[in-house]
């Protein structure tokens, strides 16, 4: 009996150092104030696409240092498409655009197993809160 209350005293002690040490371990990340954009990312995406590379900086826009994103998007589908993708900024700028970006001759989109990649400025200066990137299969 009392062998029995020293295996669930023990497993317990040993059950709250794991539980405390797993916790001590996901809250221990950065802020996201270190110079990059704070984990706030959400991504809606078609079944047929894949968004295989985001990246941000800044470069100059009309005048001002401006936040651009360049976003690549891959077609997994076994069929041609073309797709139009919206990235909005909890901070209120938005933009985006169609993949490609026009459609002229025997071009009606994205090939499959191809990918695209489009810049956007998003007039805004400085690093956002997170952002929303939602990619939508045009019919």
């Amino acid at each position: 009996m009392i062998k029995n209350q020293m295996l669930r005293i023990v497993l317990i002690a040993a059950l709250l150092a794991m539980s405390s040490l797993i916790t001590g371990c996901a809250t221990s990340g950065s802020s996201g104030d270190a110079g990059g954009i704070s984990p706030n990312i959400v991504y809606n995406v078609a079944d047929s696409a894949q968004i295989s590379k985001i990246s941000y900086f800044f470069k100059e826009y009309k005048g001002a240092e401006r936040l651009h994103m360049e976003i690549a998007v891959k077609n997994i589908s076994n069929q041609t498409k073309r797709f139009r993708v919206n990235i909005f900024l909890p901070e209120g700028p938005s933009g985006g655009g169609l993949y490609p970006r026009k459609v002229k001759g025997d071009v009606k989109g994205i090939d499959a197993g191809k990918e695209h990649t489009r810049v956007f400025p998003m007039y805004y200066d400085k690093l956002p809160s997170g952002f929303m990137i939602v990619v939508k299969e045009l019919g």
